[in-house]
């Protein structure tokens, strides 16, 4: 087997950030303006009520003259720059449900293509506690729990989070630069890289079709362009299961990934308020969460609405890492969350 190329030169690009780097600016929060709602008040209006599929709603069906310009250029931060970006703002209370819903799909038609988020092919999924099972069952996903989410990367190019509704307490997001992680290792621990764009052992977490492992890279440079895809849930999920087997060289491996990923100069943590929307590279940032708890008033519950996007201008990347980052296949056709999915 082919050596894996190994990129050898610290990232000095924005994608390589620090915690103090982001404390120090506010420039990746836009809060929208007046002009700029209105803007999305006028595009909702244009699908209100929409009884088809959301995929039939493109970006010419939510056309945005004043808030698109902005949309564009955040786009291009997430894909090309930092890799994250917080449209702070958009007035959710004076809005149902679904009208929030259909604004998050019309704004996530500015920024890429979206994907199904799971085997029931949920195109706008919903992230609270579905209360179906624990964070540590095989087939169980992180989102349908309250649990604090590990450091990982999502199915697709993009991830895009609209806050609804808060919840009692918890529940904060945190991301780190996975090039600032690449800097920190390449410099502290470069023996542990070759095993790291090796990869290390997963196992399927869907909710249907059969069990399967393998074993996926971290780090993959394609055309002299670093990424990374990281799903530590999902790789414990497959060192706890009887089919795979973790050498003492991969344990190592990841315990330095880990200490790397957790390393609190790296860390920036957000509170996500109603309204916002945050929009991550899943080959350039990782993401997790704390825990949270729910109001005990079944209104109030924590609800996030997620987007999978593809990018509309590919990133170089490997095979492997694009068809990690195209979806999940449907193949199942309940809609478990009772709101508009598809």
């Amino acid at each position: 087997m082919t050596a894996p190329d190994i990129y050898r030169l610290p990232i000095t690009q924005a994608s390589a950030w620090t915690r103090s780097e982001v404390e120090a600016t506010d420039d990746w929060v836009h809060v929208l303006t007046e002009a700029e709602i209105d803007d999305l008040h006028r595009a909702l209006l244009g699908v209100r009520g929409w009884a088809g599929k959301l995929l039939d709603i493109s970006r010419s069906d939510f056309p945005l003259p004043v808030l698109g310009p902005l949309l564009t250029k955040l786009e291009s931060d997430v894909r090309t720059g930092r890799g994250f970006t917080l449209l702070r703002g958009i007035p959710v209370e004076r809005y149902d449900d679904d009208d929030v819903f259909l604004m998050k799909w019309g704004i996530g038609t500015h920024f890429g293509r979206a994907v199904s988020q799971n085997v029931y092919g949920d195109m706008l999924g919903h992230v609270f506690n579905h209360a179906i099972g624990d964070l540590t069952a095989t087939r169980t996903r992180g989102y349908q729990t309250n649990a604090s989410l590990a450091f990982h990367v999502d199915r697709a190019d993009m991830t895009s989070l609209l806050c609804l509704r808060q919840g009692r307490s918890g529940g904060v997001s945190r991301i780190v630069s996975s090039m600032s992680v690449h800097n920190a290792i390449l410099a502290q621990n470069p023996e542990f890289l070759p095993l790291l764009y090796e990869g290390l052992p997963y196992i399927v977490v869907e909710a249907a079709g059969a069990i399967k492992t393998w074993n996926g890279p971290v780090f993959d440079v394609t055309d002299g362009v670093l990424s990374c895809s990281f799903r530590r849930n999902t790789i414990q999920k497959a060192i706890d299961s009887p089919y795979t087997t973790l050498t003492p060289e991969q344990a190592a491996a990841l315990a330095c990934m880990d200490k790397a990923i957790n390393d609190p100069s790296l860390v920036f943590n957000m509170e996500l308020q109603p309204g916002d929307i945050q929009f991550v590279s899943n080959y350039t940032v990782l993401h997790g969460r704390t825990a949270f708890h729910d109001d005990d008033d079944k209104r109030k519950k924590r609800h996030l609405v997620r987007l999978w996007l593809k990018f509309f201008t590919p990133r170089p990347a490997s095979d492997y890492y694009q068809d990690q980052y195209k979806g999940v296949e449907k193949c199942l056709q309940q809609n478990l969350t009772a709101f508009r999915t598809q």
